[in-house]
């Protein structure tokens, strides 16, 4: 029995460590967002998220950044890549997508 319940806390700490890693790049984004707005040359930086660390890289384009926020919590890391655009005084996503170890 106690194998058994050892290995269900291990799925469950994956898990919600998976999970703290997909918001946390999601918090990653947004700190981008702020930081655009204070500064148009922003180019990214690293920040800690609650027990995790986001690192974040900001590449300006001509009418569009392209941020990708990398998120680490315990041992998942998730990765996410958005092109922002500022359209009347607001930061939009115009594309959003999760990047993948192999890609």
């Amino acid at each position: 029995m106690y194998v058994k319940v050892h290995s269900e806390n291990k799925i469950v700490r994956r898990e919600v460590n998976s999970r703290q890693a997909i918001y946390g790049a999601e918090g990653g984004i947004e700190w981008a967002k702020v930081m655009l707005e204070k500064d148009p040359a922003f180019m990214g930086g690293t920040i800690g998220i609650g027990e995790g660390t986001v690192k974040v890289n900001v590449l300006a384009g001509k009418k569009n950044y392209t941020v990708t926020s990398l998120a680490q919590y315990g041992r998942a890391q998730r990765i996410l890549k958005a092109e922002l655009a500022k359209i009347d005084e607001q930061w939009l996503i115009m594309k959003y997508q999760e990047i993948h170890e192999h890609e």
